[in-house]
């Protein structure tokens, strides 16, 4: 049962985290930050409504505290010390607001998101929190819909066509630059922090849809072109997607192209038809100005990929209003989702 302790010290601490939490800044620079998602919950194919909707924190979903009586959990919020404690008959769980450790029993582990309130509803991480107790967690990124199961078992038309799209195929996504090699740099903004922002985002969704998935790098660190190309050759990968942000002494330029190497052998899909399908969504989703597909014949790590590669430019960091656009989490999101679907595309013409 959830204890509802009133005292000043408690209206202090809603005042508090109500005036912190009230209303969530939609900012990437900062990506412990929590923002508002429109995504469907399902447990045991019941449908899960809240007033208050659904957060996400570093690509983690959270969902109110007392969604976990659905999974057959009881709770207790203890407020002045910040402190949930989630119970079955073989479990225990003890977390406490904007922290990353979770007591599972003995055992200190660390969850993806850090508990939360929000105007005035303690919110979870419900991937977390479910897996721990038992459940078994699915994703469709195409609907934004969760499915969390207490038996196991997950829907067979849940992921659509994902199940058999994904099977045996691996991508690889290539975050540009790293380390030394900062690439574009404008108002002090380094081209290589967003390049890897977004192909974070990206490797989650494609994840939890169920797709096997490397990067190049995952951290702030230098890897050469040539073995970017390595890693995906020795992975022998389906698709190749590079990751970039453009610049240009025009500040005044603006939109998205998508770069390919232009003597493919492979007529049936290869880099060309994978930058087309690239570049319409992009497009589209981003509502950004169309430079279009360019060839690149001495452009290493889509010459050198034995795969269909492409390289997507996803904005000028030279234009100051389309950085700060670049800058948000909900640009970032938005356009891992437009790659999210071009990736799908690709695999659905592969499959042709």
């Amino acid at each position: 049962m959830l204890r509802r302790v009133i005292t000043s010290k408690v209206v202090v601490f809603f005042v508090f985290f109500a005036l912190c939490f009230g209303v969530l800044q939609v900012s990437a620079q900062d990506k412990s930050e929590y923002y508002p998602c429109d995504m469907r919950l399902f447990i045991d194919n019941q449908p899960v409504g809240t007033n208050i909707g659904f957060l996400v924190q570093n690509n983690s979903l959270l969902v109110p505290l007392d969604t976990v009586e659905l999974l057959g959990a009881t709770y207790e919020w203890n407020p002045e010390m910040w402190q949930i404690v989630i119970k079955t008959e073989s479990r225990k769980l003890t977390m406490y607001l904007a922290n990353y450790n979770c007591a599972n029993g003995t055992k200190l582990e660390k969850m993806p998101a850090q508990p939360t309130l929000y105007n005035g509803t303690v919110m979870i991480p419900i991937r977390f929190v479910a897996e721990t107790l038992g459940a078994t967690v699915a994703w469709n990124g195409r609907t934004n819909s969760v499915f969390i199961s207490t038996t196991g078992e997950i829907p067979d038309d849940f992921y659509g066509q994902y199940g058999k799209l994904f099977l045996n195929r691996v991508i690889v996504l290539d975050p540009g630059h790293g380390g030394s090699e900062t690439g574009a740099v404008a108002y002090n903004v380094k081209e290589k922090d967003l390049n890897l922002q977004v192909a974070k985002i990206l490797k989650g969704m494609l994840e939890q849809a169920g797709a096997t998935v490397y990067m190049t790098r995952y951290d702030d660190s230098y890897v050469g072109l040539y073995t970017r190309a390595d890693i995906a050759n020795n992975l022998n990968a389906d698709l190749f997607l590079s990751i970039h942000h453009n610049a240009s002494s025009n500040t005044g330029a603006k939109g998205v192209m998508t770069l390919y190497y232009p003597y493919s052998k492979n007529n049936k899909f290869n880099g060309q038809h994978f930058a087309e399908i690239i570049q319409r969504n992009l497009v589209k989703d981003l509502n950004a100005k169309d430079w279009g597909i360019i060839p690149r014949p001495n452009l290493v790590v889509t010459r050198e990929t034995k795969m269909p590669a492409a390289l997507a430019e996803l904005g000028f960091m030279t234009n100051k209003s389309e950085l700060q656009r670049m800058l948000t989490y909900e640009f970032q999101y938005q356009a891992a989702k437009s790659l999210f679907n071009s990736i799908i595309e690709a695999l659905e013409a592969l499959r042709r």
